[in-house]
C-alpha cells in the first residue's frame, strides 16, 4: 500500500498525471465501491481499503462533477458500443459490490443529492443470510484472539496473534491459503469453525451488514438505481468446475429477475482479481446474456474495451486513497498504463 501511494504521489506532484491525462484518460471509467461508512483505521485493519467515508464520497462527487458526466451502467455500455455518442466530457459509472446496508443508509442519500446513477451488485445467498462475509469474519477472529489453532488442508496450524504485526502475518497467510489453495466449501467451513472458536457469530455479522432481498427490491424503485448480479454465493469462480460456474452466474440472474420483475443485464465477478476471474469466466458471462461484466482489475475505459465488455476494469475508490490527488491520478489512466507496460487493456 505504501509503495502504491509513493507512485501516486510521484505522478501527482511531478505533474505527469495532468500532462498525460489527455493521452491516457480514455473515454470514461467505472468507479468501484464496497462499504460506505466511517471506519476507524487501527493497527490491524486489513479490510480498511474496502470502506470509504460518506463525507469523502460527497466531496468526490462535488469535485468531479465539473469534469465528468455521471452515467448509469446501461449508459456506459451504450457509449462503449457506439449505440449513443460520447459526451462532451468523459463519463463515470458508479458501482458498489455486495449490497451492504451502509450503501443504502449512507451512500444512496449522497447519490440522490448529486443525481448520480449507481449500480449495486447483489449475491442472493448473501442477501438471504446463507453466504457469509468470510473475509471479514477472518479479520474479526484474528482481532479477537491472542493466538489461534486451526486445521487447514495441509494440517493443524498455530498462529501467534497477540500483537498487530503478528495479526497481519496470520491474516495474510490465512487469506492466501483459503482464497487460492482451498476448495470453496471447505474454505467456508474452516472459517465457520474459526468463528465458533473465537466466539464470533458470522451469520449475525452477515445480517447486520448485508441488505435483504426485500430491501433491495425497495431500493430498486429508485430511478437512479440499477441492480446487477454478483453470483449466488460469492465464490472464487476460477476454482469452480464449469457446471457450478454456470449455475452461479445463471441462477443469480434468474433469482434476481424473479424477485425484481425485470432483466438483470450486468454482472460483477466476486473478488475480480486475475486469479479469480479470467477468460473462461468472461466467455461464460457473455454466453449467458449479460451486457457487461466488471472485474476489479484497475483501469479506465477506451474504445477498445467495446471488444471486451465482459472483462471491464474499474477504478477503486479505496479507503487508503481518500484524497482527490489520488483519485485524479487514478482517473488519469497513467498508473494502469505503467502497470500494463504501456498497454491500454488488461483482459487476458
Amino acid at each position: 500500500m505504501l509503495a502504491r501511494k509513493v507512485v501516486l504521489n510521484a505522478l501527482y506532484y511531478s505533474g505527469l498525471q495532468a500532462a498525460l491525462n489527455p493521452l491516457c484518460g480514455g473515454m470514461g471509467s467505472i468507479l468501484m465501491l464496497h462499504h460506505v461508512r466511517d471506519e476507524e483505521l487501527t493497527e490491524f485493519s486489513p479490510n480498511y481499503h474496502l470502506s470509504v467515508a460518506p463525507d469523502f464520497l460527497d466531496t468526490l462527487f462535488s469535485d468531479l462533477a465539473p469534469h465528468y458526466e455521471f452515467v448509469s451502467i446501461d449508459e456506459a455500455h451504450a457509449r462503449l458500443t457506439g449505440e449513443k455518442p460520447t459526451g462532451r466530457k468523459p463519463f463515470l459509472a458508479v458501482t458498489l459490490d455486495d449490497g451492504y446496508i451502509d450503501n443504502i443508509d449512507n451512500a444512496v442519500p449522497i447519490f440522490r443529492k448529486h443525481n448520480v446513477p449507481y449500480t449495486i451488485y447483489v449475491a442472493p445467498n448473501m442477501a438471504d443470510g446463507k453466504s457469509t462475509i468470510w473475509w471479514e469474519d477472518v479479520e474479526i477472529c484474528v482481532r479477537l484472539m491472542a493466538n489461534l489453532n486451526i486445521e487447514l488442508p495441509e494440517g493443524m496450524r498455530h498462529f501467534d496473534t497477540y500483537k498487530p504485526e503478528l495479526k497481519h502475518k496470520a491474516y495474510k497467510e490465512l487469506m492466501r491459503t483459503l482464497f487460492l489453495e482451498t476448495e470453496e466449501k471447505t474454505a467456508r467451513e474452516i472459517v465457520r469453525k474459526l468463528s465458533k472458536i473465537a466466539g464470533h457469530d458470522d451469520i449475525a455479522h452477515l445480517k447486520k451488514n448485508v441488505a435483504t432481498i426485500a430491501a433491495i427490491k425497495e431500493l430498486n424503485q429508485d430511478p437512479l438505481c440499477t441492480i446487477g448480479a454478483h453470483t449466488m454465493c460469492h465464490f472464487v469462480l476460477s476454482k469452480l468446475d464449469a457446471k457450478t460456474l454456470e449455475w452461479e452466474l445463471e441462477e443469480s440472474k434468474k433469482v434476481l429477475e424473479k424477485e425484481l420483475g425485470e432483466p438483470i443485464e450486468h454482472l460483477a465477478y466476486p473478488y475480480g482479481y486475475i486469479q479469480a476471474a479470467g477468460l473462461r469466466e468472461f466467455q461464460m458471462a457473455k454466453r449467458l446474456g449479460f451486457k457487461t461484466a466488471v472485474t476489479t482489475r484497475h483501469g479506465v475505459l477506451y474504445p477498445e474495451n467495446s471488444e471486451h465488455l465482459h472483462a471491464l476494469p474499474r477504478v477503486s475508490i479505496n479507503g487508503h486513497h481518500q484524497s482527490m490527488k489520488y483519485m485524479n491520478t487514478l482517473l488519469s489512466g497513467v498508473p494502469t498504463r505503467l502497470k500494463n507496460k504501456g498497454r491500454k487493456l488488461d483482459v487476458a
